[in-house]
């Protein structure tokens, strides 16, 4: 899991003890690099190449709508599924009747752990 922060949708980047506070809130331990840009035309490179994958999961864009896109990239290096902000990446603490094992991202990135490596 990696974060990428960006100041692309209403200048919500965060300087870093922002970034930090909401880290602390929402409890994110994966790496977060720089506030950069990931739309077109200034994407940077790793959202460039996400934008010019094969969509797995029409008809939501690959493009970035807001903060908390989620992109999933199999062992293989291609695209699996993305998710749009909204979708958690987990057990909601705002949803009483989720649960860890029934997210739909969780679920995704069983699977493809589950699948073998491919071949050097």
């Amino acid at each position: 899991m990696l974060g990428f922060l960006s100041d692309d949708f209403g200048n919500q980047g965060g300087d870093p003890g922002q970034i930090d506070t909401c880290n602390g809130k929402y409890m994110v331990t994966f790496d977060q690099f720089g506030i950069d840009h990931v739309l077109a035309p200034n994407a940077e490179p790793v959202f460039a190449w996400l934008e010019a994958q094969p969509n797995p999961s029409p008809p939501l864009a690959i493009q970035p709508l807001w903060n908390f896109s989620k992109y999933l990239v199999g062992r293989d290096g291609k695209l699996v599924a993305h998710w749009d902000s909204p979708e958690y990446p987990g057990d909601d603490p705002g949803n009483p009747n989720d649960s860890f094992d029934t997210s739909a991202i969780v679920i995704a990135i069983k699977a493809e752990l589950a699948k073998t490596a491919p071949a050097p």
